[in-house]
């Protein structure tokens, strides 16, 4: 994508088809949905961290663990019946098992741990910078690093994360924007904004922080940290920015 190109991209506001529930209290950091239609989420929060399974018509907890306190639970991602759960400052993810949220194991690492997401046969962690890493799921081992940027300027502040038909969807700390990621080059394709979602939320809320994507019925969830509920975006959502794709490398094996 040109410079040229990538200065044309603008944020436009998302467009919402429903409001669910969501648990006001969690503090949310990692979200997903898995083949089976099943929501989970990762909290954060000294001393309040979760991985939890919902129920997405109330957005309270079926199941949960907690963290012990000296972890600050962060993004979520899942490899067949692997959960990984990153921690923000500790340098560990934790492993469980999808079904029963038991912890099976764990790996290091170094840095941050903010967002993580399946890409295709790897994860892709961001960790507050402009840098993504791809790791290898056996060993959290980083592959290959990506640089992320916008109309030649590096973009940071990458928090969650979700890839969504081989694109990788990102929260951008501090503001309310969505970004859309080429996999191959590192360029934001697409921007929305949902400066009007935030508006809704409770004076208690903090920042928009939350993407998953339901394969089977190909809809895409947002939500944010201590928000009052997760919207549905408009059938059509995921394939925003899908047409500027130039690698097939997040692309899921079944796709």
């Amino acid at each position: 994508m040109s410079n040229i190109a990538a200065a044309k991209v603008v944020a436009e506001p998302v467009h919402v088809s429903q409001r669910l529930p969501h648990d006001a209290s969690a503090f949310t950091q990692g979200f997903l949905i898995d083949e089976a239609g099943q929501w989970y989420e990762s909290t954060g929060l000294y001393g309040h961290s979760t991985i939890r399974h919902v129920e997405p018509r109330t957005g309270q907890a079926i199941t949960r663990r907690e963290l012990k306190p000296r972890y600050f639970g962060e993004g979520l991602a899942l490899v067949d019946d692997r959960l990984y759960q990153l921690t923000w400052k500790a340098g560990r993810v934790f492993v469980y098992d999808r079904d029963t949220l038991r912890h099976i194991a764990d790996f290091s690492y170094a840095g941050q741990g903010w967002g993580l997401a399946r890409c295709g046969d790897a994860l892709v962690m961001s960790d507050g910078s402009d840098t993504l890493t791809f790791r290898d799921p056996n060993t959290f081992e980083i592959t290959e690093r990506l640089p992320v940027h916008r109309a030649g300027q590096t973009v940071d502040e990458l928090n969650e994360l979700e890839v969504i038909h081989g694109m990788i969807w990102a929260n951008q700390w501090h503001t309310n924007r969505l970004l859309i990621i080429d996999p191959g080059s590192g360029d934001v394709v697409a921007v929305r904004d949902a400066t009007r979602l935030a508006a809704e939320q409770p004076d208690s809320a903090d920042v928009f922080n939350g993407i998953a994507y339901d394969r089977a019925a190909d809809r895409v969830y947002v939500t944010g940290k201590q928000w009052a509920y997760v919207y549905a975006l408009d059938a059509g959502a995921s394939r925003i920015g899908v047409s500027a794709r130039t690698s097939q490398r997040c692309r899921m094996p079944a796709e």
